[in-house]
């Protein structure tokens, strides 16, 4: 099904003076065991979302278990569409982006590769803990909807 890109949510302000490059990404909730707990990751410096931008020829679906093996080593099942956020940003090497955040729910499934980027360290965390803390405004926002939604969202995983 397509999203309904006009309906998207956008978090922060856009500077009518500069011109902002698309940046589309793929990004999951990683719902744990217990569910009382969601699996993030962390640089070291700030914390975000599994996943990341989608390569060109990459479907969404195709770039967030790429990103996620990448991240963690881990495949992901029981995937479920959540919300799509954009923001306006700068980011330090990448200039000026519209980011477009399409974020799903899942868990992991089989550890299948050592992860590449070794700066990456994925936490267990209770989201009301965290939805301050983290890195982006709109991983703010998502984490916020998710607090607010999450006995509906898990409740339709497949399991």
């Amino acid at each position: 099904k397509e999203r309904e890109y006009w309906k998207m949510k956008y978090v922060g302000s856009k500077d009518k003076n500069i011109k902002y490059k698309p940046r589309p990404g793929a990004y999951a909730i990683i719902i744990g065991e217990n569910e009382k707990k969601v699996g993030i990751v962390t640089d070291g410096d700030g914390f975000f979302y599994l996943g990341g931008g989608i390569e060109k020829g990459e479907t969404e679906l195709e770039a967030l278990k790429r990103e996620l093996i990448e991240e963690s080593g881990y495949s992901i099942k029981n995937i479920k569409e959540f919300k799509t956020v954009g923001e306006y940003l700068y980011a330090e090497n990448k200039g000026y982006l519209e980011v477009i955040a399409n974020v799903y729910i899942a868990e992991f499934d089989k550890k299948v590769a050592e992860p590449i980027e070794k700066d990456h360290t994925v936490l267990w965390v209770e989201p009301e803990e965290y939805a301050s803390k983290m890195f982006r405004e709109w991983q703010r926002y998502i984490m916020e909807s998710f607090i607010e939604e999450r006995g509906k969202v898990i409740w339709e995983l497949d399991r």
